[in-house]
C-alpha cells in the first residue's frame, strides 16, 4: 500500500523547506470505541464492522475521513481509528461522535460511541536522555554515540530526487539518440537508476532548517548494503518507493528542534500544479550508533571487502566465459575438420578395410599410451610420497639424536659439577684437618706453662708456624682455581685431572 495520500486542507501546514515546497502537517487522528452490550455477548454472535463504519462516516458529514480502519475486535468492544484532514475537523468530529447512539439495522440494537484523540507513539526528551545516560556502550563525548542523530523512515524517493538541469537533460537525450540518429539502449539503465534514487544534497537541504548537519546517510544508496539486506528475499514495493535516512546534527539544539518539530507530524509536498500530497513518516532517535566513527569505519571496511569479492567474482565469471568461448571454438573447428575429412573420404572413393583397420589400430595405440601415461603418473606420485616419507623419518631421527645429545651434555655437566663440589668439600676438610694437626703439635706444649716462664724463642716459633699455614692456604686455593679452569676448558672429569697432577695429590703441607 502506498504511503502517499492527497491532501485538500493546507491551513495547518508548517514550513520545512520553502524552496522545495516541503512542509510539515499535524496528524489529526481519533479513536472510536463501540462497546457491545452484555445482552449481545453471546458465543458465536457477530456484527458487521462495515455497517458500523458506514454509520460513523454518516455522522461526521460533511467532513470525511482520510482513512478509517478497525484496530481491535474483542468480545466486549470494537475499536476503530480514523484520520481527518485537520485538527479543527478532528475536534468537530469528536463532539459529534462522542456519546452518540447508533442503530445497527442487521441486529436491531443501539450502541453508544466513545471517541477521543489518538495517542501517537513518539520518543520524548526524557527517553533519549535516559537511553544515552544508562547505556554502557555509549560515549557521549563522541558523535553518533549521543543524542545527535535522527532516524527517519518512510521518506518518499520522488520527493527527494535531485532536480535535473535542462542542459543535462539535453545531453542525456543526445547520448541516448547517438551520433547516427538511432536510439541507444546502453545509457538508459544508468539514467533510470539515477532517477530512482534519492539525493543526499536534497535531504541535507530540507532538514538543515533545524541546524547545521554534520553527516547524512541513506542506506539504500549503498549497493553493497542493499545486497546484504535483500539476500535471499525479494524487495517489497514499499521499499521501492520510500527510503530511510540518518541525519546527524553538529549541535544538540539542532537535534532537539528536529525531534520537536516532527512530533506527531507528517510530510507534505505541494507540486507545481498546486496539488498537495502527504506522507506518513516515522521519526526516532538513533539507537544503533549508525553515524559513529567506529560504525562508519566498519561499513567502509565491509564495503571494501565486498568490492574485492565482486572483483574476484567478475574475474571468475570472465574466466569461465572465456573458457566456454574457447571450448565452443575448438568444437566448431573439430566439426569443420570432421566434415572436411568426410568430404575428402567421400570424394576419393578409396575407403578400404585396411584404412579402417589402421584407424582402429591408431585408436588402440592412443588408448595404450594414455593408460601408460596414467600408470607412470601414479608410479611417480607414489615414489614422491615415499621419498617425502623417508625425508620426514630422517628429519625426525636427526631431531631425536640432537635432543639426546643435548640431554647427555646436560647430564654430563651436572655430574661434573657434582664431582667438583665433592672435591672442593674434600679439600676443605683436609685443610681443616691440617689446621687441627698444627694446633695439636707437641712443640706447643709449653703453652700450658705459666706465661712468666715461657722463653722469647717460643713466641717466635709460633708466629712462623702461622705464617706457614697462611702460605699453605694460598697455595691450595691457587691449585684449586687451576683445577677448575682445566675442568671447564677440557672435556675431562676431576679424577682424570687429579691423576695427571700428582703435585696436588701429594700435599705435604699438612
Amino acid at each position: 500500500m502506498s504511503n502517499i495520500a492527497q491532501c485538500k486542507d493546507f491551513s495547518e501546514r508548517v514550513d520545512l523547506c520553502e524552496s522545495l515546497h516541503m512542509y510539515l502537517k499535524p496528524i489529526a487522528r481519533i479513536n472510536i470505541s463501540v462497546p457491545i452490550p452484555p445482552t449481545m455477548r453471546v458465543a458465536g454472535a457477530t456484527m458487521s464492522t462495515w455497517e458500523i463504519m458506514d454509520k460513523i462516516r454518516e455522522l461526521i458529514l460533511p467532513d470525511e475521513f482520510v482513512f478509517l480502519r478497525l484496530l481491535k475486535t474483542a468480545g466486549e468492544l470494537y475499536r476503530f481509528e480514523g484520520e481527518l484532514e485537520s485538527k479543527v475537523a478532528a475536534r468537530s468530529c469528536l463532539t459529534r461522535l462522542d456519546n452518540t447512539l447508533i442503530r445497527i439495522e442487521s441486529t436491531g440494537h443501539e450502541f453508544r460511541l466513545r471517541a477521543a484523540d489518538a495517542k501517537l507513539p513518539y520518543p520524548t526528551r526524557t527517553e533519549w536522555e535516559t537511553f544515552f545516560r544508562e547505556s554502557k556502550s555509549m560515549n557521549e563525548t563522541k558523535p553518533g554515540e549521543r543524542a545527535d542523530t535522527v532516524h527517519i523512515e518512510g521518506l518518499p524517493i520522488r520527493w527527494f530526487q535531485a532536480k535535473q538541469n535542462p542542459m543535462q537533460a539535453v545531453q542525456v537525450a543526445a547520448a541516448a539518440i547517438g551520433p547516427s540518429g538511432l536510439s541507444l539502449s546502453a545509457p538508459t539503465p544508468n539514467v533510470d537508476d539515477k532517477e530512482n534514487k534519492p539525493s543526499l544534497e536534497v535531504l541535507q537541504q530540507v532538514f538543515s532548517t533545524f541546524g547545521e548537519i554534520r553527516c547524512c546517510d541513506i542506506p539504500s544508496l549503498d549497493p553493497f548494503r542493499i545486497s546484504q539486506v535483500t539476500l535471499g528475499a525479494a524487495a517489497s514495493p514499499v521499499q521501492d518507493t520510500t527510503f530511510d535516512a540518518y541525519i546527524q546534527y553538529s549541535e544538540y539544539i539542532g537535534f532537539v528542534k528536529a525531534m520537536d518539530a516532527c512530533r506527531n507530524m507528517k510530510l507534505m509536498l505541494i507540486d507545481d500544479t498546486n496539488a498537495a500530497y502527504t506522507a506518513n513518516i516515522k521519526v526516532d532517535f538513533d539507537r544503533t550508533r549508525h553515524l559513529s566513527d567506529r560504525m562508519i569505519k566498519k561499513r567502509r571496511i565491509e564495503q571494501m571487502k565486498s568490492m574485492e569479492i565482486n572483483k574476484l567474482k567478475q574475474a571468475e565469471a570472465q574466466r569461465i566465459k572465456d573458457e566456454d568461448e574457447r571450448r565452443k571454438e575448438i568444437e566448431r573447428l573439430r566439426i569443420e575438420l570432421q566434415d572436411a575429412e568426410a568430404d575428402d573420404l567421400t570424394g576419393s572413393k578409396d575407403i578400404t578395410k585396411d584404412s579402417r583397420r589402421r584407424q582402429r589400430e591408431e585408436k588402440r595405440r592412443l588408448k595404450r599410451l594414455e593408460r601408460k601415461r596414467q600408470h607412470e603418473e601414479k608410479t611417480l606420485a607414489i615414489k614422491i610420497a615415499l621419498e617425502e616419507r623417508k625425508m620426514l623419518i630422517a628429519h625426525r631421527k636427526l631431531e631425536s639424536m640432537r635432543l639426546l645429545e643435548e640431554l647427555f651434555n646436560r647430564v654430563k655437566v651436572q655430574i661434573a659439577q657434582e664431582e667438583l663440589n665433592k672435591k672442593e668439600r674434600e679439600l676443605h676438610t683436609e685443610r681443616l684437618r691440617g689446621m687441627d694437626m698444627d694446633t695439636s703439635n707437641p712443640n706447643n706444649s709449653s703453652s700450658f706453662m705459666p706465661s712468666q716462664l715461657l722463653p722469647q724463642a717460643t713466641t717466635k716459633e709460633y708466629k712462623s708456624t702461622n705464617n706457614n699455614n697462611n702460605n699453605n692456604k694460598e697455595i691450595i686455593e691457587a691449585q684449586l682455581n687451576e683445577l677448575r679452569k682445566e675442568f671447564y676448558q677440557k672435556d675431562e672429569t676431576i679424577d682424570d685431572i687429579l691423576r695427571k697432577r700428582t703435585n696436588i695429590i701429594d700435599r705435604k703441607v699438612f
